[in-house]
């Protein structure tokens, strides 16, 4: 049997190597063979949302890089173990980065599982899952968040059996030796892990001041293009029509300039109000996304607490509540940033609803999403939490489930019919001669 590791820590954290170290004697006394992937060491580009692992060349990215090994590898094994420092609830850039290709080895077509739209199953067999976190000290609701979000990635993955936990990050030989021991034991009690809740965050403010200054950070990487600057950019329209000074950065566009970085973070600290418009990417935030977090926080740990965050997230799929892990990792960002949390809106099946285009210029079914982010731009602007019935507005499906799966389906058909690959949308590259 193989075992693969996916190790997420970032540099000069090294409690993935120690983990890694007793798991794979572990794993040696049960018959695995286990392999060690260090992911920073590795070159792995960021997921662009572009499909073309569907359209293009099915089941492979058309990023040339270490992706696409690393995910022959992962079909090819019977043990995914996930290593990861608990960032936010969830997991660090590093590991999510290449947990956002793992589009690629699902299907574009869809399924439903417990009553929820989600991708079909390319191959006939995934591995089972081992999701293992730390943290510096206990901490609840990272917990919480944490084994909510590996629970979802389980239903996504269609791990058979998977098993997830906390460590401390200080915990002791023994100790530590021990909850490795009970957390690999836990992939055979699939009966505990029916369905994990999500903790209420409590991070909201009840005000913030009106902000003088708005920013937008978009986290798509089709920025301009993408669904959400459109829903994130309608929002600013309406702030700057009630006299607030807006900005927009598009995080993909400036993770690798150093300069632009700390452009980024003056502004963060300029701004009244800072809101993030992202897509829903394997169950939480894309990397780039995090990475941008994780510096924000950073810089803010000697600055006093200020400012108001707020978040938009949307979902590829019809129901918004899929959205609801990231949208409390934001949260959890918020409060341990020094922000005033200042609520969120949470969008499902975005992409059929906007698909990129401006949504003042959308009528129809779009109308009603509008007229709710009307309501939200005047509660932010008078420096209160977006409100409770505009968020359950934005959260309504704008189509009954079975006609988004039937039409999105269709819709898959037809651009792979286009580009030339529709005998080949279900290939199985990856797939192991033998199991």
């Amino acid at each position: 049997m193989k075992a693969l590791i996916f190790d997420g820590s970032p540099e000069g954290d090294s409690t993935g190597g120690r983990l890694a170290e007793v798991l794979a004697e572990l794993l040696a006394a049960k018959g695995y063979e286990t392999g060690h992937i260090v992911l920073r060491q590795k070159t792995i580009g960021n997921c662009n949302g572009c499909f073309q692992c569907w359209l293009k060349t099915p089941g492979i990215c058309v990023l040339d890089d270490d992706n696409r090994e690393l995910s022959q590898r992962f079909i090819g094994s019977d043990l995914l173990i996930l290593l990861t420092p608990v960032t936010f609830g969830g997991y660090s850039p590093e590991l999510k980065r290449m947990l956002d290709h793992f589009i690629a080895n699902v299907s574009p077509f869809f399924m439903t599982v417990n009553g929820e739209t989600h991708h079909r199953n390319r191959y006939a067999a995934y591995p089972d899952l081992l999701v293992i976190g730390w943290l510096d000290q206990p901490d609840r609701v990272q917990e919480s968040l944490f084994n909510h979000l590996a629970w979802r990635n389980s239903i996504n993955f269609y791990a058979k059996r998977s098993s997830w936990g906390i460590i401390e990050r200080s915990a002791g030989s023994v100790v530590l030796r021990q909850k490795l021991a009970d957390l690999f034991q836990g992939l055979d009690s699939p009966a505990e892990r029916v369905e994990m809740k999500l903790p209420d965050v409590a991070a909201v403010s009840g005000k913030s001041g009106p902000p003088r200054k708005a920013l937008l950070l978009c986290g798509s990487p089709r920025m301009a293009k993408s669904t959400s600057d459109s829903l994130g950019g309608y929002l600013l329209d309406r702030l700057e029509a009630q006299g607030v000074e807006t900005q927009t950065i598009y995080i993909y566009k400036m993770l690798h300039d150093g300069r632009k970085v700390q452009q980024m973070l003056d502004a963060v600290d300029s701004t009244d109000l800072c809101i993030l418009a992202f897509p829903l990417y394997i169950d939480s935030l894309p990397a780039p996304v995090l990475s941008a977090l994780r510096m924000i926080k950073e810089h803010r740990k000697a600055r006093p607490a200020q400012g108001g965050f707020a978040a938009i997230a949307n979902c590829g799929f019809i129901e918004s509540a899929q959205n609801e892990n990231a949208l409390a990792a934001c949260e959890a960002f918020a409060g341990a940033s020094g922000f005033n949390w200042m609520g969120s809106v949470s969008v499902g099946g975005g992409e059929g609803l906007v698909h990129g285009r401006p949504l003042a210029e959308l009528g129809g079914p779009a109308i009603p999403y509008r007229r709710a982010l009307d309501s939200v731009a005047q509660f932010l602007a008078a420096g209160k939490p977006v409100p409770e019935d505009a968020r359950r507005q934005l959260g309504r499906p704008f189509v009954q489930s079975w006609i988004f799966r039937f039409f999105g389906s269709r819709n898959w058909k037809k651009r792979a019919r286009q580009n030339g690959v529709l005998h080949k949308l279900n290939d199985c590259p990856y797939q192991p001669s033998a199991r």
